[in-house]
């Protein structure tokens, strides 16, 4: 019996000092994360515990203080370098961390608030000399927590999941323009590491920007955007996207305006270097389409965009991207040759081009008739050549017989008409023409340098 009330007290004991004793894992966690950014240009300017039996708080200010060494850093979980101009937008940056976490070893889970509290000190600084008011509200809005991401991390299998905080501003400028910015909804889920998650998701309710003076006016609106991503490595992901509705318009001077809505918008790309060739796929579908200037409108409804690449060697592509990425953030002369022989290297290995479908259900002009649209198709073979260079160098033209295409062009007989009417030089095409039931088609193919539309050589 003593041996049992002895065992049970030690239990007791030892359950008892576990928060005293503190999360250890959550601890080392946070002191490799404060490490890692401290060697790469972010200096942690002040710090504070809260500490109580149950869980532990502690509040962060990080100061980037050495750009540069900062997007160096970014730069290797990126297959797109940032551009010289992030720099300077970052530099003086102090941003706000809040963490809390359990006492208890046995939590996995960290509740993170992180929030600038200052802008880049270029940019606070030219806010102070251009209006000194607008200047004191954008540093009170960030004191105060005004833009705010909100993560819950779990330590020990990465998930992650979070908000940001809704946004509703209003402000009139030095010269009586009324700013309205309002972002509301916005939620995300995931898994990985936070600067670079093996997949993501999000949905934004709705974002408003709109600004006004007297009757000029300028208006962006986003309605229900989702999104879902899931990356491999830098080179191969998936990525898919809708938004039910976004509208962008410009209200002034009669010859100025212009609106656009589009509705049910989808967006679906991928990339894969797995196997002996890497791909790409990319396809865009939108419901409706509407595009208003000052006496001109178009409408247009089911749009569809469907693009591959296959068949391009792995070797020469990764060499391509890396000098692309390195030109974003070093533009030269040299670099813009070297990207120019990298592409003529990675056209020599050979690749195809296929486009399933690039259509326009229906089109309306100008608020006429509703008629039916078009349809585009087309595969393309570039041939490997390990002489490319050279022919390119001798003459362009003995290029042309690297490339097979087949594709076919379908037009409704009244958009033809009306493109025959609003662009003359259409007209010469009229001869290669055939006429399919109520469309106009063109069966094009180009083969060893002789192209051929609708059977008829074209010379």
């Amino acid at each position: 019996m003593k041996k049992l009330l002895l065992f049970l007290a030690m239990i007791i004991i030892t359950v008892s000092l576990l928060p005293i004793m503190g999360n250890k894992l959550a601890d080392k966690t946070l002191n490799e994360r404060i490490e890692i950014l401290r060697a790469n240009g972010v200096e942690l300017s002040n710090s504070t515990t809260d500490a109580s039996y149950f869980t532990t708080k502690k509040h962060y200010e990080f100061l980037v203080k050495d750009a540069n060494k900062l997007v160096q850093y970014l730069n290797q979980y990126s297959d797109n370098q940032l551009p010289p101009y992030v720099n300077a937008l970052i530099d003086g940056v102090l941003i706000g961390t809040d963490l809390e976490y359990s006492n208890f070893p046995i939590s996995d889970a960290l509740s993170v608030d992180i929030y600038p509290l200052s802008l880049s000190t270029g940019m606070m600084q030219d806010l102070k000399s251009a209006d000194i008011k607008f200047y004191r509200y954008v540093k009170n809005l960030l004191e105060s927590k005004g833009v705010l991401y909100h993560i819950n991390y779990n330590i020990n299998n990465l998930d992650f999941h979070g908000y940001i905080k809704d946004i509703q501003e209003e402000y009139v400028l030095k010269d009586s323009s009324k700013v309205t910015l309002a972002l509301s909804n916005v939620l995300y889920q995931g898994n990985g590491e936070l600067i670079a998650p093996k997949s993501l998701s999000s949905l934004i309710g709705a974002i408003d920007f709109n600004v006004k003076k007297g009757d000029e006016e300028f208006t962006i609106h986003m309605k229900n955007f989702t999104s879902s991503s899931a990356f491999e490595s830098e080179s191969t992901y998936m990525s898919g996207g809708k938004i039910e509705q976004f509208n962008f318009a410009i209200k002034g001077r009669a010859e100025n305006n212009l609106r656009i809505e589009v509705n049910d918008i989808h967006l679906n790309i991928s990339s894969n270097t797995q196997g002996e060739k890497a791909e790409f796929y990319a396809k865009t579908s939108l419901k409706d389409l509407l595009v208003e200037t000052e006496g001109s409108s178009l409408k247009g409804s089911d749009f569809n965009y469907d693009v591959s690449l296959s068949e391009i060697d792995k070797v020469s592509l990764e060499k391509l991207r890396v000098l692309i990425s390195r030109s974003k953030a070093n533009a030269s002369t040299q670099s813009e040759e070297e990207i120019r022989n990298s592409s003529i290297d990675l056209l020599s290995k050979g690749l195809r081009l296929s486009i399933a479908d690039v259509s326009l259900s229906e089109i309306q002009i100008n608020q006429q008739k509703q008629i039916e649209g078009f349809s585009f198709k087309v595969k393309l073979d570039v041939k490997e050549d390990a002489d490319l260079q050279k022919k390119l160098d001798i003459s362009p033209e003995i290029v042309i017989k690297n490339v097979d295409m087949n594709a076919s062009l379908s037009f409704s007989k009244e958009l033809f008409k009306i493109i025959n009417q609003e662009i003359p030089m259409v007209v010469f095409a009229n001869a290669y023409a055939k006429e399919v039931g109520e469309n106009i088609i063109f069966d094009i193919q180009l083969n060893r340098g002789e192209l051929s539309v609708n059977n008829q050589m074209l010379r």
